[in-house]
This record gives structure tokens, C-alpha cells and sequence, in this order.
């Protein structure tokens, strides 16, 4: 997949199947959005075009004093996804106080149909764009005749009757059911950063830990608790119990995202880049009286983690190591 960040650098393109959005999460919704783009585009032989953002649009939006909106996956996790997906093109327009006074008009005509030339554009059925969020899908069908395109409308895709949203996303991890967040995302939740160096404390407790400073410092952190994660090393996914909270036993005032991995090949992450796949919630954080009983419960924590890893993966890694 190729990838852009500003018009001039686009090659002459003249035709395409293109789709516009900021595709936080890359949801299933989202993916049955780009499956529908790779599936038109392979049948015309011509190229699958991907339009999005960054930051986040509510980033720049949001008025003064708003807690920025938390992202579910990062600008590089969406473009690895949108790869996966068959994508051949993407354009991430940096989006500023200045792009957002672009009506849907001139997006349309100056943007889209100037550089991509496309014969469909196929959108989400929520989807807007422009000033005012002016454009949508019936605005997409009535300029259709007059840029020379068909517009495509893809529908709301569900689960068990929850629709598949990056704001329902959003509230299950808040409320720490990453595994039924999975189920909507069509992938683990992740959380990718750097491993720093931590207190020392796990390594005491005979449970030294990965200590990760996400890469991204609006990305959602899972309500705290303890979980069965994974991580790629060095091309080998290993799995751990990770710790999301605030070290209430040793009276820890900043969160911290931190993980313990089960036969880990190497004994130093430090300043190396991972990514925390969050696969299921093994319970809340607690405060011990002293930490003989915090280990004992990490005992106990290994034990239930190993468990469900056997049950549910049979030894085997959960996803293929991420590429």
C-alpha cells in the first residue's frame, strides 16, 4: 500500500474506487466499509483509495476545556489494518482549524474528485465530512450525476443486536470487556508504546514487569484491573497478565499499564517497542495489606491466566504476529 500525506505528492490517477473517513478504531463497521472498496475496485482493476485523517478530527474540534476524545487505535495501527484489508492507497490529510472550514463542496471537487477521478466512492451510512459535517450520504448521491460517480452506501453492521460503533466500543472498554470490545473491532484491543524502566517491585516479587508508555497519550486505557495480554518479540507472541491501575498495595498515585510475560525470551524490553493486545479481564485491582499477599495473588493470577490460555488458544498464538 502506498501512503501520502499531502496532495502534490499524489501520482496522476484516473480512475478509482475511493472512501473517505477517520476510521477511529477500524471497526468491523469500518472494515465492511473497505470490503466493499476492495471488492469494487478488484472488479474494475482499478485502484482502491483510502482518504482519513489526522489527529483525530475532535481533537481540533472540540471546544476549549474538552478532554480530548480517546482514540481507539493509532494512525500506523489503521494503516497496517487498511493494508491487511487489500487497501492500495492512502492519503492522511493533516486536519487543522484551517482544512476543517473546507465545505463539503469544495472536499468533493477540489479534493476527491480533482485527484482520484472516482466512478464510486462508497461511504458508512453515518458517515460526514466538510464544514458543519455538511456532507453525508444523500449529499454524496446528489452531486453523484454531476462529478460522474455512484455512490455506495454501506449499512450498519451489528453483533448479538449491539451495533458495531466506535462509541460502544469505547464504553466497553471503559468498562473493562475488552473481549467483547474484540468482537466489535474484529481484532484484540491493543495499546502499542515504549517499555520503560519501572520501580523495581515486580522483579523483587519474582514478577518483573514490562512497564509501557503508550505511544499515543490519548489512546483509552481499559478501566483498571488485571488482564490476559499478548505481545510480539522479536516474531514470537508470548502472553502475560498485565496490571492497568494505579499500584494501590505500594500507594501509586500515576496510572500505569505494566506486564508480566510468561516464558519471555529475552530478560531486558527496555526502550524497546511493543504493543499490549488485551484478551480478557481476570479482575478488578486491589490494595494488599503487605506484598507476601500481593504475591500469593499473582500466584493465583498465573494460574487462572494459564487456564484460559489453554482453554481458549490450545497453545497457540491468538492472532498472527503483527507485521
Amino acid at each position: 500500500m502506498d501512503t501520502y500525506r499531502r496532495l502534490d505528492d499524489l501520482p496522476p490517477i484516473a480512475d478509482s474506487v475511493l472512501t473517505v473517513g477517520t476510521f477511529d478504531g477500524l471497526h468491523r463497521g469500518h472494515l465492511a466499509v473497505i470490503s466493499r472498496l476492495v471488492e469494487k475496485s478488484r472488479s474494475k482493476a482499478v485502484p482502491t483509495v483510502v482518504i482519513t485523517f489526522d489527529p483525530h478530527p475532535q481533537h481540533i474540534l472540540a471546544s476549549p476545556g474538552t478532554p480530548k476524545l480517546e482514540l481507539i487505535a493509532t494512525l500506523n495501527r489503521k494503516l497496517i489494518l487498511l493494508e491487511k484489508a487489500g487497501v492500495d492507497l492512502t492519503l492522511v490529510l493533516r486536519f487543522d482549524t484551517e482544512f476543517s472550514r473546507i465545505t463539503a463542496v469544495e472536499f468533493l471537487e477540489k479534493i476527491i474528485v480533482d485527484h482520484f477521478h472516482p466512478s464510486h466512492i462508497i461511504v458508512g451510512y453515518d458517515h460526514h465530512f466538510g464544514n458543519q459535517r455538511q456532507g453525508n450520504a444523500q449529499f454524496l448521491r446528489e452531486h453523484a450525476r454531476v462529478y460522474g460517480y455512484e455512490a455506495d452506501i454501506v449499512q450498519a453492521v451489528d453483533d448479538s443486536d449491539t451495533i458495531v460503533s466506535s462509541a460502544n466500543i469505547r464504553q466497553l472498554l471503559r468498562e473493562g470487556h475488552c473481549t467483547e470490545a474484540e468482537q466489535l473491532l474484529g481484532w484484540p484491543y491493543e495499546i502499542p508504546g515504549k517499555i520503560m524502566p519501572g520501580t523495581g517491585r515486580g522483579r523483587m516479587l519474582d514478577y518483573p514487569t514490562a512497564n509501557l508508555t503508550p505511544e499515543e497519550s490519548t489512546q483509552l486505557i481499559p478501566k483498571a484491573g488485571v488482564y490476559i495480554v499478548s505481545a510480539d518479540v522479536h516474531g514470537q507472541t508470548i502472553f502475560g497478565m498485565c496490571n492497568v491501575g494505579y499500584r494501590p498495595t505500594f500507594n501509586g498515585k500515576a496510572l500505569s499499564v505494566e506486564a508480566h510475560f510468561f516464558d519471555l525470551p529475552e530478560n531486558n524490553l527496555y526502550n524497546q517497542t511493543l504493543a499490549f493486545r488485551f484478551h480478557h479481564r481476570l479482575r478488578d485491582e486491589q490494595k494488599f495489606s503487605n506484598a507476601a499477599e500481593l504475591r500469593n495473588q499473582l500466584d493465583r493470577d498465573r494460574h487462572n491466566s494459564m487456564e484460559w490460555i489453554n482453554q481458549h488458544q490450545g497453545g497457540k498464538p491468538v492472532h498472527a504476529a503483527v507485521s
